[in-house]
């Protein structure tokens, strides 16, 4: 019982329009009542009986508590249903409000952190999901029938070049085979690098790369911004000048920005270059949100395109866990992954896949192992890895092109760089990242899944963290 009334009902078998949120908490009181306190401050309750509460309030809006895998007496993971009635239509705020707020600051809880949600199909059907997504962007670039990984770069340095030099380092990377290159997350209008301009240098220099090479080429502008006129403003030149993409910070400027965003998007016809940056913020330590809700947020809503991590590379994120990202981007369905702290997933068929973007410490020795671990279907994307090649931008662009091309014939890279000056170099200075590393966590995987589930459900959050 929580301020007089019980929320937990282990017999209940949710619906097909229920939404579940698996969550861990641990406190000092015992889990029941931790599990009751979280599942009555996200839906109809609080902290004390009322004298307002009615039989059709409870009955019907109320969350329930139907799954609790104790660890000790105080700790856990809980499995929550929410009717689908308890949420407003299109409203991503008041869901987040109800179910991803109060909560984390209840003193019941000492640790608290939100693994999964699982949407139901009539809730997806308010939103329409990616316009381009995979299918889309690989028309545009003219990779649908090669179906290879197509290759980007950050301009580096992040901040700091002047829209001149910016347009020349995009050019060398352009000229040289990327397929993408794109601003970083923190660079948009500074005086030194005013966005207008930039975009002006760089879309000649594509201009001039695309008819040199006989390819399409995408620019990802970092629209950004507090203001919704402005980002409209900047939608508004890009479509104007006759280009595809543009770059938003998803996580720090919200869902209903986001969402307000995509609806303009949409109606030109550009696709959408997600970037997470800050989403770690909510993710690391004991209280958190797992980034996978926030991807199936990203996906419903319609971004064409998501960073997702790399599994190989400088960001967090095992292998087995950025492969279960993989897999929400590009998969309609998908199996419960305990030990991921994943649930079920199911896409409503006219959610599209988006492009999974993989981002952060990589170069031209990890390509074997980032396709080992994702397929053909990824995104690989190197700043650092291309910038820092000994021969420069265009060598170290050349180099990750040609690793993608040998990977393609299922050349491997050590081999391919014997003919290969460019990769021979980038390979000497960067190292190879065996792709039988990957091999082997995937055929652990397969092979230890009960073994992993049990390791979880006896060491609780931090075994979960440990694998993850």
């Amino acid at each position: 019982m929580y301020g007089g009334y019980t929320y937990v009902e282990l017999k209940y078998k949710p619906s097909k329009d229920d939404f579940i949120v698996l969550l861990w908490v641990k406190g000092k009181n015992k889990i029941e009542k931790i599990a009751e306190a979280v599942a009555a401050e996200s839906s109809v309750g609080t902290w004390t009986k009322l004298s307002t509460m009615n039989d059709i309030v409870f009955k019907n809006y109320r969350a329930r508590v139907f799954k609790i895998i104790k660890v000790t007496k105080s700790s856990g993971f809980i499995y929550i249903a929410y009717p689908y009635e308890h949420f407003d239509s299109k409203n991503i705020l008041q869901f987040q409000a109800s179910v991803m707020g109060n909560i984390f600051g209840m003193k019941e809880v000492d640790e608290l952190y939100i693994m999964d949600i699982s949407f139901p199909e009539k809730y997806q059907k308010q939103f329409k999901g990616p316009k381009n997504g995979i299918e889309g962007i690989r028309k545009y670039v003219g990779t649908l029938k090669s179906r290879r990984p197509h290759i980007g770069t950050i301009v580096k340095p992040k901040v700091g070049l002047t829209p001149k030099e910016f347009a020349n380092v995009a050019y060398d990377a352009w000229s040289n085979g990327l397929d993408l290159v794109k601003d970083d997350e923190n660079l948009v209008d500074q005086k030194f690098c005013p966005w207008k301009k930039r975009f002006n240098e760089v879309t000649k220099k594509m201009d001039k790369a695309e008819n040199e090479t006989g390819e399409k080429k995408l620019y990802a502008t970092n629209i950004t911004d507090s203001s919704i006129d402005r980002m409209i403003e900047r939608l508004d030149y890009v479509r104007e000048h006759g280009q595809r993409m543009v770059m938003l910070d998803v996580y720090v400027m919200g869902l209903a920005a986001l969402h307000e965003m995509i609806k303009h998007t949409r109606k030109y016809n550009i696709f959408v270059h997600a970037h997470r940056a800050g989403y770690a913020a909510h993710n690391r330590g004991m209280f958190g949100v797992n980034f996978q809700v926030y991807e199936k947020f990203y996906r419903i809503i319609g971004v064409d395109q998501l960073h997702i991590g790399t599994g190989v590379g400088k960001m967090e994120g095992s292998a087995l866990y950025v492969k279960r990202l993989h897999d929400i981007a590009i998969k309609n369905k998908g199996e419960e992954k305990f030990y991921l702290g994943s649930l079920k997933f199911t896409f409503a068929k006219h959610i599209k896949p988006l492009f999974p973007v993989s981002s952060g410490g990589l170069d031209p020795g990890m390509v074997d192992a980032l396709i080992e671990l994702f397929g053909k279907d990824i995104v690989i994307q190197a700043g650092g890895g291309v910038h820092g090649h000994p021969n420069g931008t265009g060598a170290g662009a050349r180099a990750l092109r040609y690793a993608v091309d040998c990977a393609m014939k299922h050349i491997p890279l050590p081999k391919a760089s014997e003919k290969n000056n460019d990769l021979k170099l980038a390979l000497k200075k960067f190292g190879y990242a065996d792709p039988k590393d990957i091999k082997n966590v995937l055929k652990y995987e397969k092979n230890n899944k009960q073994k992993l589930t049990r390791e979880v459900k006896i060491g609780g959050l931090a075994e979960y963290q440990r694998i993850v």
